[in-house]
């Protein structure tokens, strides 16, 4: 790397950001750790922290803020949002951010294709991709039975807007997923949830636990070439059936679903890095196509330790420096890598996995040896060069028990105060 680099701004900075801020940062870029407030990537060595307005509540406070700070650079900062709605807000004023950086995310035409869930689904019916059957609301009194379990879900979870409060996306979040037995279970719902409905999408419930996901993750060019990918699966999420991915490994896919994944780049005009998240069919075996995430994910930090290199790869390109592109190397074994966020590992497999998901609870020495079972460990948050982000997540882990130790004594209080035989309402309707 040169003496005077391209700066790389990085948003949102959970272990999605913190794991580009050391890609890069070891490599020589100077980053920033831009958010709303003190999250772990922020801790990072290798980045400046920097706060700015959340977009969710204030984009065009957050676009204004953004532009002028990336002009006062030398060299235009490589922009690399790492959730929706820093995604959306980066992609919907692209054109005027291309002013004073490089922004690591597709157009606003090809972005809100994939971001509308709705509207992809319906789109990925019209062409042949691999996504679930997809129902209108004026078609859900019509279903036959043989429709059920549905799933219902949000069209965004996060959106960036000028709302000046976050309810939306609170409520988006306790809707993140519910499954709908039968009719009766969906009037319910429906009654239920009357003024969310027309932020809910429909659609045929595709069974299996968070170990069932797949993700192919790609750099894509503009214009659409993708020029480096990784496939790997989600081995323990939390909550177990939906759950964001606390250890994943790599793990290859099918050659169709590549083909597809490439194909889907390519038609919708997709570009910077992507996450396409497919999950398997717990009776047929088949690879449904979740959704696409026009942005970089969770665990985007494998990637480096086996052989694509996501953030790399799309900081030398942006740059103009797309000879220094790594050449494919041969792709580890699978399962030969993995990445977990250790500390939140622990805590759900010693402790929170035996309240909702006992199947998956260990005791410390299980867990260590299973954790450690297949190959290398890339622990997100145990890093020798960047002592201080360790330190912040056991403060984190620490919090984190307490409150679910908290939570459990306190529903044990209040649990001889229900009424015998009352039921609980769950994740499931």
């Amino acid at each position: 790397m040169s003496a005077v680099a391209h700066p790389a701004v990085v948003f949102n900075c959970g272990y999605n950001g913190l794991s580009i801020i050391q890609d890069l940062g070891r490599r020589g870029v100077p980053c920033v750790a831009m958010d709303t407030s003190r999250s772990i990537g922020t801790y990072s060595r290798y980045a400046r922290y920097v706060r700015c307005p959340d977009p969710s509540v204030d984009e065009k406070g957050f676009v204004e803020f953004l532009h002028a700070h990336c002009s006062g650079y030398p060299l235009k900062p490589v922009l690399f949002p790492t959730n929706d709605h820093y995604a959306m807000a980066v992609s919907r004023h692209k054109r005027r951010l291309e002013e004073v950086s490089i922004p690591c995310v597709g157009d606003w035409e090809a972005v809100r294709l994939v971001i509308d869930k709705d509207r992809f689904y319906a789109l990925g019916q019209e062409r042949g991709y691999r996504t679930p059957r997809t129902y209108s609301l004026d078609e859900l009194g019509t279903l036959p039975d043989g429709a059920f379990p549905l799933a219902a879900k949000p069209k965004h979870r996060r959106v960036s807007a000028d709302a000046g409060e976050d309810t939306f996306h609170k409520e988006m979040d306790r809707l993140r997923l519910t499954v709908i037995d039968d009719r009766s279970a969906l009037e319910a719902f429906l009654a239920r949830e009357a003024r969310w409905l027309p932020h809910l999408v429909f659609q045929e419930y595709v069974p299996g636990l968070s170990n069932s996901m797949y993700t192919v993750g790609v750099y894509a060019a503009p214009g659409g070439e993708v020029r480096a990918r990784f496939s790997g699966r989600k081995v323990r999420g939390y909550p177990a059936d939906i759950g964001d991915c606390v250890v994943g490994e790599n793990a290859s896919v099918p050659d169709h679903v590549l083909d597809e994944v490439d194909r889907v780049v390519r038609e919708l005009g997709l570009s910077g890095i992507l996450e396409f998240e497919y999950k398997r069919h717990d009776a047929t075996g088949e690879l449904v196509l979740i959704e696409v995430n026009p942005r970089s994910w969770s665990w985007v930090g494998i990637t480096s330790h086996a052989g694509a290199g996501l953030p790399w790869t799309a900081y030398l390109d942006l740059t103009g420096r797309a000879a220094d592109l790594p050449a494919p190397g041969p792709q580890p074994a699978d399962g030969a890598v993995r990445y977990a966020k250790v500390v939140q590992d622990a805590i759900n497999s010693l402790f929170r996995y035996g309240d909702d998901h006992p199947a998956w609870r260990r005791g410390p020495v299980a867990w260590w040896r299973e954790l450690h079972g297949p190959g290398r460990v890339v622990k997100a948050e145990f890093q020798g060069d960047d002592p201080l982000v360790a330190a912040r997540a056991l403060v984190d882990g620490a919090k984190l028990l307490a409150r679910w130790a908290l939570g459990r004594a306190r529903r044990r209080t209040d649990a001889p105060r229900s009424a015998p035989g009352a039921a609980l309402d769950g994740g499931r309707a």
